[in-house]
């Protein structure tokens, strides 16, 4: 007799991959106790940079325990949506001010929000005594490692996921759940095939990355991103050599032999069209701009990631 819960997970797995999903997994809602030392001592080096947001109590409380979300959820379903595409690949090997593959398109935290919408909505209307909350960095959740824990995919030493047919250039979402839906399958875990390789390590410019961990102080996307208390390209800032990333930094990806078969079969391409590139990427009359006025800026990132770190910090990363 076929387990209850399987049928349920199965039912799940329809639901999210008619949204486009590639990836569906489950976990229980509880991060392993060496997750939580490393996330401490992350805390304690501050690897965390100028994200003072990560070391609050409330958000340590969230990522950690699980609390104050309305719902003590018991499982979480973890998905991944691929945004990666054969245009995207193309725009990105033409560019000199290079920008991360997955800010060429729209925001992934609007597309993936209306997306989890309407799972949400279904999943209510079938099992209505139970809650349900999605987050795409929306919430202090640990995202990588409840998708890891899930089994399907394995952490890389440059600390993104990795499945191994559709490489890391995907989306991650976790739905929280206090329906019981038990943890990864035994015959679907995906085991690190790391192996020896240390590409992803030896291709940092910055030194940001160690096996399996991360400085974000040094790391390229921290630095375009995250890294914008000062406005103007100061010596602390030209210090770090960015290999011409302006937002982002695909590097330790770029290298990565998983993305590399992928990118050579040429069979994973997102389905959601918002992720393509938009046009004014190939555009000689944007490219050759040293700097973007506000009118300028917001009308081409609006609804862009990029639209969230302003014309001021653009343009100082355009700076050599």
């Amino acid at each position: 007799m076929t387990n209850p819960i399987y049928q349920i997970r199965s039912q799940i797995k329809t639901i999210c991959t008619a949204e486009g999903f590639s990836l569906v997994g489950f976990a229980e809602a509880k991060i392993p106790n060496s997750d939580l030392d490393h996330l401490d001592e992350w805390i304690r080096e501050n690897r965390f940079g100028n994200m003072a947001w990560f070391a609050k109590d409330h958000a340590v409380g969230i990522r950690n325990r699980f609390e104050n979300l309305g719902l003590v959820p018991k499982s979480v379903v973890c998905l991944g949506f691929v945004y990666r595409s054969s245009q995207g690949e193309e725009v990105v090997s033409q560019m000199e001010s290079k920008v991360s593959r997955y800010a060429l398109g729209s925001d992934y935290h609007i597309v993936l929000k209306e997306k989890g919408n309407r799972i949400l909505k279904t999943l209510r209307t079938e099992f209505p005594d139970y809650k349900f909350r999605q987050s795409i960095d929306s919430l202090p959740i640990a995202e990588k490692i409840l998708t890891r824990e899930s089994g399907i995919v394995w952490q890389g030493k440059n600390t993104n996921l990795i499945h191994p047919t559709l490489g890391s250039y995907f989306f991650l979402s976790t739905i929280l759940t206090n329906l019981e839906l038990g943890g990864s399958d035994p015959e679907e875990i995906v085991t690190d095939h790391c192996g020896s390789c240390r590409k992803c390590l030896d291709v940092c410019p910055t030194g940001a990355l160690e096996e399996y961990k991360i400085d974000a102080r040094k790391c390229i996307s921290y630095l375009t991103i995250e890294d914008r208390e000062k406005t103007e390209a100061t010596d602390s800032f030209l210090q770090w050599d960015r290999k011409g990333w302006v937002y982002g930094c695909d590097l330790c990806q770029e290298v990565c032999p998983w993305n590399a078969n992928v990118a050579k079969r040429n069979q994973v391409e997102t389905t959601e069209p918002k992720f393509l590139p938009r046009a004014f990427w190939t555009d000689p009359q944007f490219t050759s701009k040293e700097s973007l006025t506000e009118q300028e800026f917001g009308d081409l990132f609006k609804d862009s990631p990029i639209e969230r770190i302003g014309v001021k910090i653009w343009n100082r990363n355009l700076k050599k």
